[in-house]
């Protein structure tokens, strides 16, 4: 199976482990010979004394693998193995087949044996490490009989050494039958043997005293929370990339205390003065509801924007209860009728559901009423626009339509509030700033920033292979970019969060942000804007670390297609964009990388997206310029790095931004495909996509074991 497929993320959730009819299949080995197995070489096994021995007296040249006839799906297996020397390799292959291509060798799960690998999970001939955490290596008897034992149900694999629970994984993705083969691994001299055998179908869930629910458990521990705990052991210290371990619901944004947020900085929420009946509210300007507000006089505003509407009630509907109701409302609300709140929702998500709140006797007075309404929006379309229900008053028999002109007024706007205390707080000791010069440090989480041409310079990984082989120690690159992204907008999903929740969650402690490419089509005249708004997106990034780098755009190239236009007109505005940054750096005391005079000279498909080669040109001019000399991106030192990397970006990019959001924590997070559908069990997706973590982490440490500098 390729990498590509692992997380292919389907609506429908893997079959329960239901308990079908266990049964014991014939002996796997019969005690005294290898009828039945196969071997692409036989010559190196036999049975001596009830036990399968394979090994060589002499070096051996390549795996061999002895297949056995059986197809497993859902088992248990128990085998005794004993490695001599025991710092030799072995492994027992489950649910595998023989490689496609390759004959000699195999495909798929593989329990591992040997010296530091005893109760590992590998993947021959594919995803690699899997569960590298070593859990039962203290009770791996060295030199001797150690009894493993592997259960597999469904997308779950767990092992066992010794009686000691050694690996526990969930892989939805991953194979579910294929065949049981035994390995000697190729290299010195050595001696495995394997007996006892035992094999059952459709088992019980249960392993090293440990039930269902424990087990089920393990594996969601490993796949959520756990971390690469062999990168651990090594380097001491990880990225320390950490999951959502928040619970949505339908009305929840995951990591942000929202009421906190406004209660600290809108105005209108201080002793809750613009719900006051005798607030004086003649200078707000009016709206006509029901609108969403960026049709209405706010375009691109998003935050806090308080409602006001003054209605007469008469005496009869003011003797009782009555019910006020204001349609759906994007995205929360508080509302107060004549200074008292009668509701509310304020955790993100309710943006379909009507606002029906029930008003006790007394709440109305005969004559003129004060409706107050502070409505929140983080994203996208907000305002009273009544989507789903009706904007109207209620008692009895008798309804006042609420619909029309409201008088409004601006709260905080969402940069105030993500800059104010709430939820998402940095968890790391604020870095210090680059002192005149650039440099990367042991455990530096570097984060990518900006629009279409950072995405593709991510995908490429070319400055990512450059900067880590310059780089001593271990040093993790995250992609927070966005295909589009301008310094003006960066548009994202509902509830997807800002630029800093972000960089907070990832630890990240450098930024390198590129800017302005596209920006510079607007032409030189709108650089004050362009500015400003730079400016508003670097307090957010500020406010995690000071440790910035501004890359400025590169020069459009010509090329000479009567079908395109001529961008190469527009180096002009490149430069004093360029400029622009460079200055904009200066000031606020960040790195800068002037790529004006980089001349492309063939390296774009368009005049304006660089090729393969443009990227590798690209990444070579600003790593020679962040490092202060000349480095370049050689195959031979770089190419199996290389590749890592690009797997490890893919990776992560289907974790930080899975197409389907709105499942994850948009708005359809209560549709039935997004839960698990027995009784009591979590949501399936959050984990799924949390699950990625571990493969991320285990690239990390593949690329970790190159060492190499670029020349």
């Amino acid at each position: 199976m390729q990498l590509a497929q692992i997380f292919v993320l389907s609506a429908a959730f893997a079959s329960p482990l239901l308990a079908a009819p266990r049964t014991q299949n014939p002996p796997l080995f019969n005690g005294k010979d290898l009828t039945g197995w196969t071997s692409a070489d036989l010559s190196i096994w036999n049975v001596e004394e009830g036990a399968i021995v394979g090994g060589s007296e002499k070096r051996v040249p390549h795996n061999v693998f002895l297949w056995s006839p059986v197809e497993v799906e859902d088992f248990y297996l128990l085998v005794d193995v004993k490695l001599t020397p025991d710092n030799r390799n072995a492994g027992i292959q489950i649910r595998s087949k023989v490689h496609p291509t390759n004959k000699k060798e195999a495909l798929g799960y593989q329990a591992d044996v040997g010296a530091g690998v005893w109760g590992c999970l590998y993947h021959e001939s594919g995803r690699q490490k899997l569960d590298w955490r070593g859990m039962a290596k203290d009770a791996v008897k060295a030199g001797e009989w150690n009894r493993y034992e592997i259960l597999a149900v469904g997308d779950r694999i767990w092992g066992a050494i010794n009686g000691k629970l050694s690996f526990a994984i969930r892989e939805p993705a991953g194979e579910r039958q294929g065949k049981i083969a035994l390995q000697v691994h190729s290299g010195l001299p050595q001696v495995v043997r394997y007996k006892t055998l035992k094999l059952i179908h459709n088992p019980e869930v249960k392993l090293a005293g440990l039930g269902e629910k424990q087990l089920h458990a393990a594996a969601v521990l490993l796949n959520t929370d756990q971390p690469n705990v062999e990168a651990a052991l090594k380097n001491k210290k990880t990225s320390g990339l950490r999951p959502r371990t928040e619970k949505p619901t339908v009305n929840a944004e995951p990591g942000t205390n929202w009421p906190r947020r406004i209660a600290a900085v809108d105005g209108g929420s201080k002793g809750e003065t613009w719900a006051k009946r005798n607030f004086d509210d003649r200078s707000w300007k009016q709206m006509n509801l029901p609108v969403h507000w960026e049709n209405a006089g706010l375009p691109d505003y998003d935050g806090v924007v308080w409602f006001r509407r003054t209605i007469d009630v008469p005496a009869a509907m003011a003797k009782g209860e009555a019910l006020l109701s204001l349609g759906a409302i994007d995205d929360m609300d508080v509302t107060w009728v004549n200074g008292a709140r009668v509701g509310g929702y304020e955790k993100a998500g309710a943006h379909f559901t009507p606002r029906i709140y029930k008003l006790p006797a007394g709440s109305l007075k005969p004559g003129k009423n004060l409706v107050a309404v502070r409505v929140m929006d983080h994203g996208h379309g907000g305002g009273l626009a009544a989507t789903h229900g009706k904007m109207q008053l209620t008692a009895g028999a008798q309804a006042i339509s609420l619909s029309g002109a409201w008088r409004y007024r601006p709260g905080a706007s969402l940069a105030q509030l993500m800059a104010s205390p709430g939820s998402t707080k940095a968890t790391a000791p604020r870095p210090e700033p680059f002192k005149g010069k650039f440099e990367l440090r042991e455990s530096d989480v570097i984060a990518f920033a900006g629009g279409t041409g950072m995405v593709k310079q991510l995908e490429s990984g070319y400055l990512e292979a450059l900067l880590t082989g310059a780089t001593r120690g271990p040093v993790y690159f995250r992609d927070i970019a966005w295909q589009a992204d301008t310094v003006y907008r960066q548009q994202r999903p509902r509830n997807f969060g800002t630029h800093l929740d972000l960089l907070n969650r990832i630890n990240a402690t450098v930024v390198i942000a590129s800017f302005g490419q596209m920006e510079a089509l607007d032409g030189a005249t709108r650089l004050p804007q362009f500015v400003a708004a730079y400016e508003q997106l670097l307090v957010q990034f500020a406010q995690r670390t000071p440790r910035i780098v501004l890359i400025s755009p590169y020069p459009f190239e010509k090329t000479g297609d009567p079908n395109l236009p001529d961008l190469h007109a527009r180096n002009g505005d490149v430069a004093a964009y360029a400029e622009a940054i460079r200055q904009l750096a200066k000031r606020r005391g960040y790195q800068f990388v002037d790529c004006a005079a980089l001349k492309p000279a063939g390296l774009t498909s368009d005049g304006l997206q660089p090729t393969a080669d443009g990227q590798r040109a690209w990444a070579e001019w600003v790593a020679s310029r962040l490092l202060g000399r000349k480095v370049q991106f050689k195959d031979s030192q770089f190419g199996e790095m290389h590749s890592v990397i690009q797997r490890k970006n893919l990776l992560w990019r289907r974790h930080w931004r899975p197409t389907n959001w709105s499942f994850l924590y948009g708005n359809r997070q209560h549709v039935p495909s997004s839960h698990d559908h027995r009784p009591g069990k979590p949501r399936w997706f959050p984990e799924e996509i949390n699950a990625i973590i571990p493969f991320i982490e285990q690239c990390e440490e593949e690329i970790r074991q190159y060492k190499v500098n670029p020349r």
